[in-house]
């Protein structure tokens, strides 16, 4: 099996060569497929010959039909050879196509993981659930059949056109006039066929964001009433992919039919050149003056078979432009460059982080700065960041946790500068939580440790440390209890406190938090705030954005102005 990398994909020029590309990881399984098709068509020439010579002696020859064991023996090989040949095929085929899909799927994952958050930039997660689900699944007809159909729709032909120059010249020669016929339609309808497919791809993804976007906000939506009108556009939606996906329908029936019509044309142009033949009409195209009965049923019966593979191929002509629009999808994504890794790695102390110190740091979007900001965080200290909405609050957690660049100024770690965006070794440094923490669709044991080997008494610790012990020991399975991604089957205050309890398993030395406490009560909000301090006290640091907590709480206050000013608690 061949393998392919992110750099050869990201050379591709369009959708097409990325194809071509991949197709090369089944190189090896596409060669067998044409091979075992090739086998497929010669055992169809044997078996038409053997019927055609047994009924003609049945019809003329003075020996019975019964005493010739060898062509009944021969005929039976020959057709069980055949009805095992299209399951080798079928086996070959999925594993050629499981390997395509598998690598590419791998390739995605592989540059998402480079890309970080850079790729929600361009990609909903529904859309990049769908290509990663969906899309790659598609693209299985196209590696498994299109492919080596492809060269059987050529290679197939000719070999029975060979078989038939046996009988004569014509009936050759009008199989050869009318083969080009299929391939020209095909090319004709491809283009239609291949923006329909892209357009159906567009409305799906169009329905995927739609319904995404509608699940997380459901309760806002229940509490404005505004469910029925919402569930009218996702019906809309709906229809407008259900059209498309007609559309597609339309085309693919369409093509099929004419791919039928003109097969039976040419397989009828054949049969009454020779009824004419066998009437003495004329005697052209033929080796032999005498034409016999086996001439005539060996003709009639190649005649389909020729037009087989390529009838096959229009049919398969559908996931070619299906496979077209995933590929030109999965190029956008390819496409996408990860953010420049700071040069300056090296100067991240490997040591405990004692001070950061923020120097005329602007903060911002593009060249838009929000705010510049000048103070120091310091081992071992809480400290508050407040200030109106709209101040840049936000933007400056952002920025310290290296998800969003600077804009210009100065950050220190102590007391060395240091480029921190998109920087993964300080990333390790930090914890961060947002107003709604983070949490994965799995049990408790595996949000706390996030990959990662705990003993139960270091997760039993950090969840004493969060006061979420009572809370885990309550559950049935403790540990292992399942929870959601959204933090369902837990209260706003308990999710809260796993993702707490989270931040001190793995013991960042700084600790970023957005509101934290808008959604708790006031005794969860206590008991969060008490967990926080014992952070602190052991030589953590804290950074807090909040309207309601209280000064007397935290060690700094900064007040996010025009010129931001830091005042001691």
């Amino acid at each position: 099996m061949s393998q392919i990398n992110i750099s050869m994909l990201q050379q591709c020029s369009d959708g097409q060569q990325l194809l071509r590309l991949a197709g090369k990881i089944s190189r090896r399984e596409n060669r067998g497929l044409t091979l075992l098709g090739m086998l497929q068509t010669a055992t169809t020439i044997g078996i038409t010959a053997l019927v055609a010579l047994l009924i003609n002696s049945a019809v003329y020859a003075a020996e019975p039909i019964t005493w010739q064991p060898q062509a009944w023996l021969s005929l039976a090989l020959l057709l069980t050879l055949r009805a095992l040949l299209p399951l080798w095929q079928t086996r070959l085929a999925d594993r050629a196509s499981i390997n395509v899909r598998n690598q590419l799927r791998g390739l995605v994952l592989q540059h998402c993981e480079s890309l970080q958050l850079h790729v929600e930039q361009h990609f909903s997660h529904a859309e990049l659930s769908n290509l990663l689900s969906n899309e790659i699944d598609s693209t299985r007809d196209y590696f498994a059949e299109f492919l080596p159909q492809q060269r059987l729709a050529m290679l197939a032909p000719i070999m029975i056109i060979l078989a038939c120059f046996w009988s004569g010249w014509l009936v050759p020669l009008l199989l050869a006039l009318s083969a080009p016929l299929i391939p020209l339609f095909m090319i004709i309808v491809g283009h239609k066929a291949a923006d329909a497919s892209r357009r159906n791809l567009t409305e799906l993804t169009r329905l995927g964001n739609l319904l995404s976007d509608r699940i997380k906000g459901i309760s806002a939506l229940q509490l404005a009433n505004r469910c029925p009108e919402e569930q009218h556009n996702l019906f809309r939606q709906s229809e407008q992919f259900r059209r498309s996906t007609m559309q597609v329908l339309r085309l693919a029936f369409l093509s099929g039919t004419l791919l039928e019509f003109f097969s039976a044309i040419s397989i009828a142009m054949v049969a009454v050149y020779l009824g004419l033949l066998y009437l003495d009409k004329y005697q052209i195209g033929m080796w032999q003056d005498n034409l016999n009965l086996s001439h005539g049923i060996f003709l009639l019966m190649l005649a389909p078979e020729f037009y087989l593979p390529l009838r096959r191929l229009g049919a398969l002509y559908h996931a070619r432009a299906d496979a077209s629009s995933v590929a030109d999808h999965l190029l956008r994504l390819m496409q996408l460059q990860p953010p420049a890794q700071p040069n300056d790695i090296s100067t991240l102390p490997s040591e405990t982080i004692d001070q950061i110190d923020l120097k005329q740091l602007h903060v911002g979007y593009g060249d838009i700065v929000i705010g510049s900001h000048s103070f120091s965080l310091k081992r071992g200290q809480m400290t508050l960041l407040n200030g109106p909405s709209g101040v840049g609050k936000s933007t400056l957690l952002d920025t310290l946790a290296g998800l969003q660049p600077a804009i210009s100024g100065q950050l220190e770690v102590n007391h060395k500068a240091l480029n921190i965006f998109n920087n993964r070794h300080w990333q390790q440094h930090i914890g961060y939580m947002t107003q709604q923490p983070e949490l994965l669709f799995d049990s408790i044991r595996n949000n706390l440790c996030l990959g990662r080997r705990f003993t139960d008494e270091q997760l039993f610790t950090a969840l004493r440390q969060a006061r979420a012990e009572h809370l885990v020991t309550a559950l049935a399975t403790q540990l292992d209890y399942q929870i959601s991604d959204s933090g369902g089957f837990l209260s706003g205050g308990q999710a809260q406190r796993i993702a707490l309890a989270r931040v001190f398993l793995h013991q960042p030395d700084l600790l970023l938090l957005d509101e934290p406490t808008a959604n708790l009560d006031h005794d969860n909000a206590v008991a969060f705030m008490a967990g926080l301090r014992q952070f602190t006290d052991n030589g953590g640091i804290v950074l807090i954005s909040s309207h309601r907590d209280a000064a007397a709480q935290f060690d700094q206050i900064i007040s996010l102005t025009a010129t931001p000013e830091a005042t001691h608690a």
